[in-house]
C-alpha cells in the first residue's frame, strides 16, 4: 500500500523546508523528500533580506539567522579600478531586521531543518521522485525505489531541474547568460571591509566581494564567453590580480564553483494538485541576492493557504490567488536582477553612461533612498485580489474584491512591524497563523461589536487601537494610542478597519464611513469567520505500483 500524507514536499532546500515547517506548525501532515543523499554542504546563496527574515521569524529561526549573519552596512562601486561611490545601507524602517545579512545557505538550511524536526517532521534524504499521477482526490507519487506516497497535494521545491515541474508538463521559459561565473569562498588577506559589499565593474565583466561569517569572504567573478576555466581558484586569483583596486589575496579556500546563470520562469505555479515554488518555478541572476529570499517567501505565502484549504477554513481558489501573486513577484525579481546583471556587463559608451548615472545617483542620495527598499521588497504591492476576486465561492458566498484602501493602508502592501506595547510587535501576532483584524478608533470595542462576527472572532487575532481623546477602558487587549504614534507608524486614519493576512499582507482596509469599502471588508470577514467545512481527508491509500522487471537485451 502507498504511504499517506496531506502534503508531499519534494526538495529539502530553503523553500521546501520553510513550507514544511509552516505546514507542520499548522497541524498539517507533511512528508519531505530529497534526492540528495545528505544535506547540501555548499554555501550557495548567502543574502537574506528583511522580508524573508520576517517569514523565517514566524518559524522561530529568523532572529537566529539575523544574529549569525554579517550585517551588510554598505555597498561600494568601482569602475575600471576607479572608485565611483559608496551606498550606505541605512536601517530600514518598519521591520526588526533593518539591514540585509550575509549567511551561507548551509546555516540557513540547518536552522530550518531544526525547525522542521522540532515540529515532528523528518527529512527523507536519498528519496528520488520518479512519477506523479493526479486525480480529483489527490496525487500518487512513485519513488525510484518503487515505494509510493499518496498525498492531497504535492509541492515541487526541487530546484531548477524540477522533476515535479517536468511531470506536470509546465514549460520553463527563458534564457541563459553567455558569461561563465566563478566564485571562491575562503580566507583572504584584504583591504576590503568585512561588513560591506563591493562591485568592481571592468571591461571584461564584474567582481563582487562580500563578507561571510567567521571572517571569511566570497569573491564572485564573471568570465568572458568562450574563456575556459580549468582551475577556479587560479582563475579568480588572476582576475583579481588584474582588476581589483584593493588588496585581495587568497589565503585558504573553503569552497569554490563554476556555473552559468539563467533567467527562466515557469508558465504556471499550479497545475491542479501540483504546485511549484522557489527555483522550480523561477531562476535568475544572483544580482541583489534575491533568489533564496523569493523562494522562502513563496513558501511562507503558501503554507497558511494550503493549511487553510486542507482544514476547511479557506476555499481552494486561494491557491489560484497564491499563484497569481507569486508569478507577479517572480516577474518583478527576474526583471530587477536581469537589469542589474546587464548593467554589470556594459561596454564602451554604455559603460560610460552607466558610470555617470551611478555617480550622480550616489552623490544625490537618490540610490540610497531608492535601492535598499526596492531590493528588500518592503514596499512591493501585491495583486491581492488575484484571478478569483469576486468570483470565488466560499460556503456559498461570493468573495468580493478588497475595495479601496484606507489612506496609507493599501491592500497588497505589507503592514509595518511596529511596537504595539512594551512586550509585543504587530508581526508577533502572525505567528499563531491567523488573520489579524486591526480596529482603530476612539471606541474600538464599539467598532468591533458593529461587525457582528460572533463566535467567528475566535478564528482571528484582534488588535483594538484606542485613539482617544477620551481614554477608554484599556483592559482586555486594547492598545492605548492616545498620542497617535502607532496610528502614524501604520499610516492609519483615526478610524480604520484593516484585515491582515498571516503573511503580513493587507487583505482589505476601510474607514467605517466608507460604506462600500466597509461592506466589502465585512463580507471578507464573514467568509473567514464562517463555520469551517469538514477537513479535507487525506486521499485513500491505494496499492503501490509494482515495478516492472527490465527486459534483458
Amino acid at each position: 500500500m502507498a504511504d499517506e500524507a496531506e502534503v508531499l514536499v519534494v526538495g529539502a532546500g530553503p523553500t521546501g523546508l520553510t513550507l514544511a515547517a509552516g505546514l507542520l506548525q499548522r497541524g498539517v501532515r507533511v512528508r519531505v523528500i530529497d534526492q540528495a543523499e545528505r544535506a547540501n554542504p555548499h554555501s550557495k546563496a548567502v543574502i537574506l533580506w528583511p522580508r524573508a527574515l520576517e517569514a523565517l521569524a514566524a518559524l522561530g529561526v529568523g532572529e537566529k539567522m539575523y544574529d549569525l549573519g554579517v550585517k551588510v552596512m554598505a555597498s561600494s562601486y568601482y569602475t575600471g579600478g576607479q572608485f565611483l561611490g559608496r551606498l550606505a545601507m541605512r536601517p530600514l524602517s518598519g521591520t526588526r531586521f533593518p539591514v540585509a545579512v550575509s549567511l551561507p545557505q548551509t546555516s540557513t538550511e540547518r536552522l530550518l531543518r531544526e525547525a522542521v524536526e522540532s515540529r515532528g517532521g523528518r527529512i527523507e534524504f536519498g528519496s528520488r521522485l520518479a512519477t506523479l499521477e493526479q486525480d480529483e482526490d489527490g496525487v500518487l507519487a512513485t519513488l525510484d525505489n518503487g515505494k509510493a506516497v499518496r498525498a492531497s497535494y504535492v509541492v515541487g521545491a526541487d530546484g531548477a531541474h524540477s522533476t515535479v515541474r517536468a511531470q506536470s508538463g509546465v514549460p520553463f521559459e527563458g534564457a541563459t547568460y553567455p558569461q561563465t561565473f566563478i566564485l571562491v569562498d575562503g580566507e583572504y588577506d584584504t583591504d576590503y571591509k568585512h561588513d560591506e559589499s563591493y562591485y568592481l565593474m571592468g571591461p571584461t565583466g564584474v567582481i563582487v566581494v562580500l563578507g561571510l561569517p567567521d571572517g571569511l569572504y566570497r569573491v564572485f567573478c564573471s568570465v568572458p564567453p568562450g574563456q575556459p576555466v580549468d582551475d577556479v581558484e587560479a582563475t579568480v586569483r588572476k582576475i583579481v590580480a588584474e582588476h581589483s583596486p584593493l588588496k585581495l589575496e587568497q589565503v585558504r579556500a573553503t569552497g569554490s564553483g563554476t556555473f552559468q546563470i539563467h533567467r527562466r520562469m515557469a508558465q504556471r505555479m499550479r497545475s491542479g494538485r501540483l504546485l511549484l515554488a522557489g527555483d522550480a518555478a523561477h531562476i535568475h541572476s544572483p544580482a541583489g541576492g534575491l533568489g533564496l529570499n523569493t523562494g522562502v517567501e513563496d513558501a511562507h505565502s503558501l503554507a497558511w493557504r494550503l493549511a487553510g484549504v486542507l482544514q476547511g477554513t479557506l476555499p481552494e481558489s486561494e491557491l489560484d490567488d497564491w499563484e497569481a501573486e507569486r508569478l507577479f513577484v517572480a516577474k518583478h525579481v527576474i526583471a530587477e536582477t536581469d537589469m542589474q546583471t546587464q548593467v554589470w556587463m556594459l561596454k564602451g559608451w554604455q559603460r560610460q553612461v552607466r558610470d555617470v548615472a551611478i555617480d550622480l545617483g550616489l552623490r544625490s542620495g537618490l540610490i540610497e533612498r531608492f535601492l535598499p527598499r526596492r531590493l528588500s521588497q518592503l514596499d512591493l504591492v501585491l495583486p491581492v485580489e488575484g484571478p478569483s476576486a469576486g468570483v470565488s465561492r466560499w460556503a456559498g458566498t461570493a468573495l468580493p474584491a478588497a475595495g479601496p484602501s484606507a489612506r496609507g493602508l493599501r491592500p497588497g502592501l505589507r503592514i509595518p512591524d511596529v511596537p504595539l506595547d512594551r512586550d509585543r510587535h504587530l508581526h508577533d501576532l502572525f505567528r499563531a497563523g491567523h488573520h489579524v483584524l486591526l480596529v482603530s478608533g476612539p471606541d474600538p470595542r464599539a467598532e468591533l461589536a458593529a461587525l457582528d462576527l460572533g463566535e467567528g472572532l475566535s478564528r482571528l487575532e484582534t488588535v483594538l487601537i484606542a485613539t482617544g481623546p477620551a481614554r477608554p477602558d484599556t483592559s482586555g487587549g486594547v492598545v492605548d494610542d492616545i498620542t497617535g504614534h502607532l496610528r502614524k507608524a501604520l499610516g492609519a486614519p483615526p478610524r480604520a478597519l484593516v484585515l491582515i493576512r498571516p503573511d503580513g499582507i493587507i487583505a482589505a482596509a476601510a474607514e467605517p464611513a466608507d460604506a462600500v469599502a466597509a461592506s466589502r471588508l465585512r463580507s471578507r470577514l464573514a467568509a473567514l469567520t464562517a463555520p469551517a467545512l469538514p477537513r479535507v481527508p487525506a486521499p485513500a491509500a491505494v496499492p503501490a505500483p509494482v515495478p516492472t522487471p527490465a527486459l534483458e537485451a
